[in-house]
């Protein structure tokens, strides 16, 4: 493989300088330097003293971001401060790693990355470090958020709060609380055992007083346990019952009603109770959705059954105020002309009547911004994934883990989109094309030309320090 000598920009943490660059082997050394402090207080005797430099003929190599697929270090020389009060002498710590740890902070973002949908033992193999380490680093970022908490200075206007089950068969389940202010990067912010009112409680008392008194708008399902919870705990806040919710409970009375056509089902043959069975699966589809032929199979299924077509027509009637009321004004009014409607009929529409009166004032809420759980069930979703592949979790510290590496973590850590690389891509062509036309042809060849003569006197000054450092009686790295 060739190589060859270019000058690119190279991202540094704050306060830190590369000194001179190695490439040895297979990888790449950066001798790095950072500006050291004029006071410094005793890790021992906790006295403030002017710094006492301390230099060890020892140099550290720190695993930094992989450079183009090769692995890169930080290098430095190993410097203490001496206490003169108490003689104590401690290791003067960079900005760009924690102590005890032979790699930045970066190369943590990196493994962290890397372990989204993968295993320790896979990333390990990945990037060349044991496994141990991996989880070193995993279980540090979960200290780091632990510390942390949630941000007090968090702006928090909307939450959504829901349960999720941890094992097959709707057992053991959590509490899980999401911030829903960002509807396009909802966060969850924290996770309690159970789906009673103290699991609300305790998730909810993760977020400081002001902070729950700032909240405008609870997302929750129907449960009087989470709603309780959150009466009390957000007192400025109006519960909003998503739509989805609704549609299910007007499914399930709907599906009950149904099941009157049965005597009609008996009487018929079996061919014709396969064309009736076919035709049930129309039955629960919007109108909308249905082509002419099913909605005239329908039409002749109602007109031998006209308790159907009433629970069909009903059904969708109510679902259409969700779909197009333009404000909570005129959804109350269509609600209530839709009650009465129910109630003339012969039928028990009351178990979803009396759903909806027990919660009209957050049904209602839902029409005022039209923002609905979805993000909440998006959420529900990914931790679901997680849970399969994990082949289940028991422990509500392992699922917080996962939680902050598949869920919160990953969303952060998003590449470009599609739409950004083709704009980068545009900007590089256009960048480009333009040094290849006539007018731009001898200002092209300048560029390349001054650019070719900066890489010469770039690799003459590093053969020059070089020989001096051999001089000196031999190089700082070793191969």
């Amino acid at each position: 493989m060739t190589t060859t000598t270019i000058a690119i920009d190279m991202d540094i943490p704050a306060g830190v300088s590369v000194g001179e660059y190695e490439r040895i082997d297979g990888g790449h050394a950066f001798h790095v330097s950072w500006q050291l402090p004029d006071n410094l207080c005793c890790e021992t005797c906790q006295r403030e003293s002017r710094l006492q430099l301390v230099e060890k003929n020892k140099f550290l190599s720190i695993r930094d971001l992989d450079l183009w697929g090769k692995p890169s270090f930080f290098v430095y020389q190993e410097v203490y401060h001496r206490c003169p009060s108490c003689g104590h002498r401690q290791s003067l710590l960079p900005p760009f790693k924690r102590r005890d740890v032979k790699y930045t902070f970066r190369f943590e973002e990196q493994v962290l990355v890397s372990l989204i949908g993968s295993t320790a033992e896979d990333v390990a193999v990945r990037l060349g470090i044991a496994a141990e380490t991996v989880e070193r680093i995993v279980k540090n970022r979960i200290e780091d958020a632990k510390a942390k908490q949630i941000d007090p200075q968090r702006k928090i206007e909307r939450l959504g709060l829901d349960e999720i089950s941890l094992r097959k068969g709707h057992k053991g389940y959590a509490t899980i609380l999401t911030d829903l202010t960002n509807a396009e990067r909802p966060e969850i912010l924290a996770l309690s055992k159970g789906r009673d009112e103290a699991a609300g409680r305790a998730c909810l008392e993760h977020l400081s007083a002001e902070q729950r008194s700032a909240v405008r708008w609870h997302h929750t399902d129907m449960s009087p346990a989470y709603l309780k919870a959150c009466g009390v705990h957000l007192p400025n806040s109006q519960s909003v019952i998503d739509r989805f919710h609704v549609a299910k409970k007007l499914g399930e009375v709907a599906d009950d009603l149904r099941k009157n056509y049965r005597a009609y089902k008996r009487s018929l043959s079996g061919e014709a109770r396969k064309k009736l069975r076919s035709q049930m699966h129309d039955f629960r589809r919007r109108p909308e959705d249905l082509n002419p032929e099913q909605v005239q199979a329908l039409e002749d299924l109602f007109e031998k059954v006209p308790s159907l077509g009433t629970i069909y027509h009903l059904r969708w009637e109510a679902t259409k105020i969700f779909d197009s009321a333009p404000n909570r004004a005129e959804a109350s009014r269509l609600l209530e002309d839709w009650i009465v409607q129910a109630r003339e009929i012969e039928m028990d529409w009351e178990p979803f009547i009396t759903m909806l009166k027990n919660n009209w004032e957050g049904i209602l809420a839902y029409f005022e911004e039209r923002k609905s759980s979805g993000p909440v069930e998006g959420l529900n979703t990914k931790i679901r994934v997680v849970l399969r592949r994990s082949y289940g979790i028991q422990s509500l510290t392992t699922l917080w883990t996962r939680i902050l590496l598949d869920v919160n973590w990953a969303a952060k850590k998003l590449g470009p989109t599609v739409a950004e690389i083709r704009g980068f891509v545009n900007q590089i062509q256009k960048h480009f094309s333009g040094c290849y036309t006539k007018k731009r042809k001898s200002h092209f060849f300048l560029i390349s030309f001054t650019i070719t003569i900066e890489f010469f006197l770039r690799e003459i000054r590093g053969l020059e320090a070089g020989l001096r450092r051999r001089l000196e009686g031999g190089s700082i790295y070793t191969a």
